[in-house]
């Protein structure tokens, strides 16, 4: 009985990582604007990272009612996909973190919220997380890229990311416009 059980979950876990490819795999044929729920995005993009998120960190879900938006999915999903990556990679090695992912709505706004509870950065740091290459990952061979290409994707959209320093870790907060200018 156990057998059939752990077999049952690991095909239905399969069926949920080709369902979630092929979604991933459609959004990157639309090169256009369109509406799109941000949510569903996100679930696609966590299921795909998720075994190489997990050795580093457990994700916790605190996900408000949103519109849908006007965006290219395709890129938002990869912005998704190198937040997530970069803060469970930020994650102390030894340290078993958590990130922590909210979204809500604040007038015209749509905002998505990746916290982690990672040790930080300092000012010197914050000053050059956009910096095209710069990296902190010196061990892991980090490219530098992550951010950069986060911010210019963003940008594309008409949407913003900010860091947020109140937190104890590291909380970046991407702003989208509930309609598109």
């Amino acid at each position: 009985q156990d057998l059939l059980r752990e077999t049952h979950e690991g095909i239905t876990r399969v069926k949920n990582i080709i369902h979630d490819l092929k979604d991933f795999a459609r959004s990157n044929a639309v090169q256009h604007f369109i509406l799109a729920d941000v949510h569903q995005g996100l679930r696609s993009t966590l299921n795909i990272v998720g075994s190489e998120v997990k050795a580093r960190a457990t994700i916790q879900l605190a996900l408000g009612d949103l519109p849908e938006i006007e965006c290219v999915p395709s890129q938002i999903n990869q912005v998704f996909l190198n937040m997530v990556v970069n803060a469970a990679q930020a994650m102390p090695p030894g340290h078993q973190g958590q990130i922590t992912i909210r979204s809500g709505t604040e007038g015209n706004l749509v905002w998505v919220a990746f916290e982690d509870n990672g040790a930080g950065m300092d000012a010197a740091t914050i000053d050059r997380i956009f910096d095209p290459f710069f990296t902190t990952k010196r061990s892991e061979g980090g490219t530098g890229m992550g951010l950069s290409i986060v911010q210019n994707l963003l940008r594309a959209q008409g949407a913003t990311i900010r860091h947020c320093p109140d937190s104890a870790g590291t909380t970046f907060e991407i702003n989208f416009s509930k309609h598109r200018l």
